[in-house]
């Protein structure tokens, strides 16, 4: 009950329903600008490796922890999303479609994650790469 006022169980669904849909559409937006901020960040790290290393490592740091942070992002985003599901699936009852206990292949919310988790180990080489030369110079010829 809202405000005293009863609530049915159809409105209940479309307004969920109208959720999920509103999440889906965000889902297949998330990986461009995951793609974008990520990779402008390398672009500019690699722009930065033969000016200022320290600067390239920061950065470079900096896209590990927006790939680590986004994983962790995506899993809530997969929760919500789950949750949605689960109480839509309860409403359409024997007309239910759904591919939650499925485990393979792995929704796109988890290939989503481990391209993440890609990006966030690419990341932390690029750290090493631009860190090494920070920490042991090459002996003067």
């Amino acid at each position: 009950m809202v405000d005293g006022k009863d609530v049915s169980v159809n409105e209940i669904y479309k307004e969920q329903y109208a959720h999920f849909r509103a999440m889906n559409d965000i889902l297949y937006k998330i990986p461009p600008l995951f793609s974008v901020a990520i990779g402008g960040l390398w672009y500019f790290a690699a722009s930065q490796l033969k000016s200022d290393r320290m600067i390239a490592v920061g950065i470079f740091l900096f896209a590990a922890v927006v790939s680590l942070c986004s994983v962790f992002i995506m899993g809530r985003f997969s929760l919500a999303f789950s949750r949605y599901i689960t109480n839509l699936n309860k409403l359409d009852g024997d007309y239910a479609v759904s591919l939650k206990d499925q485990t393979f292949p792995p929704s796109t919310v988890k290939i989503i994650q481990f391209l993440l988790l890609a990006a966030m180990g690419i990341s932390l080489a690029g750290v090493i790469y631009a860190a090494v030369p920070l920490l042991c110079p090459a002996p003067p010829a």
